[in-house]
């Protein structure tokens, strides 16, 4: 600082310059005094300031080292206040941290005599909760999601990592790091017992390069997952609930999409009439207390279920329900060559302008204003490709909604219907569009598609369904 002196109004100024003054730092606190219980949390809130007495501050430096030398490196900031994580060290539940904070004045001065705190912290064991997906399968094949939370008394960026186990917590346990918080785990060979798991961490699209082993087929599973934090404290294991895991047993999957094992026998025989005497099943529709018990955590896992399998043969009595699952969830497995067969029944309370449509050989539905069409007991089902045999109905079908194709889809049965007027309540021959199965091809002109909208099982009047399923699943199939 420059001392300034007057002399005379004919003389220059003169004054002496005196050596700048260092800034002097101070922090809220100069001591902590804590023991045992008492001693503060991993995360700790800490507050600073200077004043310089011939300038101002401009910034600080501080440090944690707990005896500065010249080799100490300062960390630079011109906040007054910031939050740290002093986790105790590896293996130990307490440790104490030595603060330094120096002031920086505005000709780069910093304080000699830095203010110093002394923290006395203690550790916290993590905590971790297992939260539940969409829907929490009781029964799946090896394809599985789950989802976690991981918290800390000491602050959630004093976590570390989770440590995976599947049923066995004396193996060694699947590492992921703290910011994942779901996985899905897929098996490399769903057709073996003892199964080796891809990773696929929170949204990723391409698994882990490590593995985890430890999932078994054909039984109960569990999921174990613990966090552990930056002092290597380990939180009480989170487990999932029982899972049963089903090896897969074949290419062939057929989904039944009535809320019971209705029709299975009946897809079954005419599967095994034609040499496809082993295949699997899933129940997708099955609840209990309102929980889909098949269905996976969610949509991208089922499509990962379906894509295990080369033919899909579903059934149903409700379109909303199946058209929704299957539109959500089999893009994956038509893009790697699936075939599927949908027997699925549309009723009146299907929305004729649903979208659920798209991925079908269907582009909409024929609605006749004021008519209900019907299908009689005895009506015929008249193949358009003559290698389709003729069907025939064995029951009433009060309600009946016939379909327009998309560009491209083929058609291959219309029905002979019944027009009923819903104001005369007259029964008419119908002369409209009365198509009611189709099929549709992929890229390369092999059909991947066949779907009815009326259930097979209810067109066997001719007893040659043995016939209609031979030239789906081995002729256009290929099975």
């Amino acid at each position: 600082m420059a001392t300034l002196t007057w002399v005379s109004c004919n003389r220059e100024l003169e004054g002496i310059i005196t050596a700048n003054q260092a800034p002097e730092t101070h922090t809220v606190a100069d001591t902590i005094i804590r023991f045992g219980e008492n001693r503060l949390e991993s995360e700790v809130d800490l507050r600073w300031w200077g004043d310089d007495a011939d300038g101002f501050v401009t910034g600080y430096e501080f440090t944690f080292d707990a005896v500065i030398t010249p080799a100490t490196i300062w960390t630079y900031t011109e906040s007054q206040d910031s939050t740290f994580i002093l986790a105790p060290p590896a293996g130990a539940d307490s440790a104490d941290y030595v603060f330094h904070i120096r002031a920086i004045d505005n000709n780069g001065e910093k304080d000699p005599t830095p203010a110093s705190l002394i923290i006395p912290v203690k550790n916290s064991p993590p905590t971790i909760t297992i939260i539940k997906g969409i829907n929490t399968p009781l029964k799946t094949f090896p394809v599985l999601k789950f989802y976690w939370e991981g918290n800390d008394p000491d602050g959630t960026d004093n976590l570390m990592q989770f440590e995976v186990y599947f049923n066995d917590t004396l193996n060694e346990p699947y590492i992921l790091d703290k910011t994942v918080t779901s996985a899905i785990f897929e098996a490399q060979d769903p057709m073996v017992t003892e199964l080796v798991c891809d990773v696929y961490q929170n949204a990723a699209t391409t698994p882990n390069a490590i593995t985890i082993n430890g999932l078994i087929a054909n039984a109960w599973n569990k999921l174990y997952i613990r966090s552990v934090d930056q002092s290597e404290a380990k939180s009480a294991f989170a487990v999932s609930d029982s899972v049963y895991v089903k090896k897969v047993n074949s290419n062939v999957l057929m989904v039944n999409g009535y809320t019971t094992t209705t029709n299975e026998t009946f897809y079954a025989n005419n599967l095994i009439a034609n040499g496809i005497t082993v295949f699997d099943t899933t129940q997708i529709f099955e609840q209990t207390g309102g929980n889909y018990t098949q269905q996976s955590a969610d949509n991208i896992t089922q499509g990962k279920v379906f894509d295990l399998f080369e033919v899909i043969i579903w059934f149903s009595n409700n379109a909303d329900n199946s058209f929704s699952l299957a539109q959500k969830t089999t893009e994956a497995f038509f893009n790697s060559g699936g075939k599927m067969l949908m027997s699925v029944y549309i009723s009146s309370s299907f929305d004729p302008l649903s979208n659920f449509l798209d991925f079908t050989p269907i582009a909409e539905l024929v609605n006749p204003v004021d008519t209900t069409l019907i299908l009689d007991l005895g009506a015929q089902l008249n193949p358009l490709d003559i290698e389709y045999p003729t069907l025939q109905g064995t029951a009433i079908v009060g309600i009946v909604k016939p379909i327009i194709l998309q560009i491209g889809a083929t058609p291959l049965y219309e029905a002979e219907l019944t027009a009923k007027d819903n104001i005369t309540l007259s029964l008419t021959p119908w002369t409209g569009p009365s198509m009611v199965i189709a099929k549709k091809s992929d890229f390369t002109g092999n059909t991947n598609f066949v779907i009815s909208t009326l259930e097979l099982n209810k067109l066997d009047g001719l007893l040659n369904m043995q016939d209609l399923f031979q030239k789906i699943l081995v002729d256009e199939f290929g099975l």
